[in-house]
C-alpha cells in the first residue's frame, strides 16, 4: 500500500497535466476563431486591352448599368485620376425560414471598391451588413457584418443555436448569390464596352 503522502503528491502533479492539456487546447481553439472572425469579401479581377482613362469610363459606365441599379446603389468616389470607384448599394433578404421570419426581414448592405488600372480593373465587395425589420413588434434581428465562420459571431436575441446558425448560413448565401451575379454582370458589360 502506498504512503498517503505520496498520494497527495500525485495528485498535484495530475492536476497539472490535466490543466496543462486543457490550456493547449483552449489556445488552439482560440486560434481557430479567429479566422473565423474575418469579415467576407468577395473579389474579381478583369483584364481589358484599353489604357487606364479609356477603361476608367468603361467602368463607370458599368457600374452604372449593374451595381447602379440595385436598391440603395449610391456613387461615393469616382477619382478618374486614381481610378478608383467607390460605392453602397444593398440586397433585400427575406428568410425563408419561418422562425423569425418577420424579425429578420431586411437589407445586406455592402461596400463596391473597383481599382482601375491600364489594362484591367479589379472589383471587391466588402463590409456585408445584415440589418433586420426594425419595425418588427418583437424588434429586429439584427446578425450585423457577416463573417467566414458557421455562426453569427454574437449572440442572436431571438432565436435558439441552432435557428441563428440556419439564418446565418441564409442570409451568407444570398449575399454570395447576389454579389457573383452582379461582378459578373459587371464584368460582362466592362467587356462589351470595351470592344470596338
Amino acid at each position: 500500500m502506498d504512503h498517503p503522502s505520496a498520494i497527495f503528491r500525485a495528485v498535484p502533479r495530475r492536476t497539472c497535466v490535466i490543466l496543462l492539456f486543457l490550456c493547449t487546447l483552449m489556445g488552439h481553439a482560440q486560434a481557430l476563431s479567429s479566422d473565423s472572425l474575418s469579415a467576407i469579401s468577395y473579389s474579381r479581377s478583369v483584364s481589358v486591352p484599353l489604357n487606364a482613362y479609356q477603361l476608367f469610363d468603361k467602368a463607370l459606365d458599368a457600374w452604372t448599368w449593374t451595381f447602379g441599379q440595385q436598391p440603395g446603389a449610391t456613387l461615393r468616389r469616382s477619382d478618374r485620376e486614381s481610378g478608383m470607384i467607390e460605392g453602397t448599394a444593398r440586397v433585400n433578404f427575406r428568410s425563408e425560414m419561418l422562425t423569425g421570419r418577420e424579425e429578420s426581414m431586411g437589407s445586406i448592405t455592402y461596400r463596391v471598391t473597383i481599382q482601375v488600372r491600364a489594362g484591367g480593373s479589379r472589383i471587391t465587395i466588402h463590409e456585408l451588413t445584415h440589418n433586420g425589420n426594425r419595425a418588427a413588434l418583437r424588434g429586429g434581428i439584427h446578425l450585423g457584418v457577416l463573417t467566414r465562420g458557421m455562426a453569427p459571431p454574437q449572440r442572436v436575441s431571438g432565436l435558439g443555436r441552432a435557428n441563428a446558425e440556419r439564418l446565418y448560413a441564409e442570409v451568407k448565401q444570398r449575399a454570395e448569390e447576389r454579389t457573383s451575379q452582379l461582378m459578373q454582370a459587371f464584368e460582362a458589360r466592362l467587356r462589351a464596352n470595351a470592344e470596338p
